[in-house]
């Protein structure tokens, strides 16, 4: 029984071998562990303490206290690197970029979370507040390939090798990547491939043209609601929320708890199938954050839209409420 127990929590959650082994001892904490293990295949809720701790353990790296590693620092000497760079002039980047320094101006030591972080920073939304203004936060990366390369770039904030879950319980699911063939020769078109990966549950297949970013490859990974990662680290109030998460944002905002977990300002990604309006933005997704005490601050239409939509009791809002 013991040894079939052992063998389902490994097929279930095998980037955990080394914790398991760590706490398989036969002691308590080994046994308490175990039957956390079991419980995150199934419902199990997202502030259980035992779950807290197993996440804090399992599934949550410190951040850096070294000196940046960062591709963009070589832009200038490097033909690689130039190319990398070169994401800056993206239109959603841009569009971002702008609207981060309208809300934020110079504050300084703010939390964020970013949801698919990538490498931690290709496209990053959130490693200039970090980096100029002494912020920290949270980066989340399903990926794992991606989520090795976020590590050796040292930011100064917790990472996560996780998705967030569409519920509000921990759960698998499968993650659609992409991969270009000439990655090796490449290695800007291979991230910009896999910018777009997805869980297997919110695959939209290939576009109406047939065309895909890449050639799908598969991982298992472990999801998690947004709340257990943020009480597992102690934090309540949240200044930043960037959700890029190719069509799971639905899920992961429908059982976030609002009233728990403060957070001031969201940029979300979002292609929507709610009602639409004349400027092609979905209504209903609006209203959803209006009914929460949110402003839509900006907007803009690219292949997705991204929206901003900033809370209204915050300070945030207090500044900018002119304009808003």
């Amino acid at each position: 029984m013991k040894r079939a127990r052992k063998a389902t929590v490994v097929a279930g959650l095998g980037c955990l071998v080394l914790l398991y082994s760590v706490f398989s001892s036969g002691s308590r904490e080994g046994s308490e562990f175990l039957e956390t293990t079991a419980r995150m295949r199934g419902p199990v809720p997202y502030d259980d303490p035992d779950l807290l701790r197993y996440v804090r353990q399992g599934f949550l790296s410190p951040p850096s206290d070294l000196p940046y590693n960062l591709v963009q620092d070589h832009a200038q000497v490097r033909m690689e690197a130039k190319k990398y760079t070169s994401y800056v002039g993206e239109f959603g980047y841009v569009f971002f970029a702008r609207v981060l320094r309208e809300i934020f101006g110079g504050t300084r030591g703010g939390f964020f979370v970013e949801a698919g972080a990538l490498d931690g920073e290709f496209l990053s939304n959130t490693l200039l507040l970090e980096r100029d203004l002494g912020w920290t936060g949270l980066l989340v990366e399903s990926n794992g390939d991606s989520f090795k390369e976020l590590l050796t770039k040292r930011r100064k904030a917790w990472a996560s090798h996780s998705c967030l879950a569409a519920h509000e319980y921990p759960h698998e699911d499968f993650l659609v990547k992409f991969r270009r063939e000439h990655s090796a020769i490449d290695t800007y078109e291979n991230r910009a491939a896999s910018a777009h990966s997805m869980m297997m549950s919110h695959d939209r297949g290939a576009a109406m043209d047939n065309s895909l970013p890449g050639h799908r490859e598969y991982e298992r990974v472990q999801c998690l609601p947004l709340a257990t990662l943020l009480l597992a680290i102690d934090v309540t109030h949240v200044d930043l929320v960037s959700l890029d998460v190719e069509g799971a944002e639905m899920g992961i905002l429908r059982h976030f708890p609002w009233g728990r977990i403060t957070v001031d300002v969201w940029l979300v990604e979002h292609g929507g199938h709610g009602r639409k309006e004349e400027n092609n933005y979905d209504s209903d997704f609006i209203q959803m954050f209006s009914d929460r005490g949110y402003e839509l601050y900006s907007a803009n239409d690219d292949a997705s839209i991204n929206y901003v939509f900033v809370l209204r009791s915050s300070k945030v809002y207090s500044r900018l409420k002119p304009t808003v």
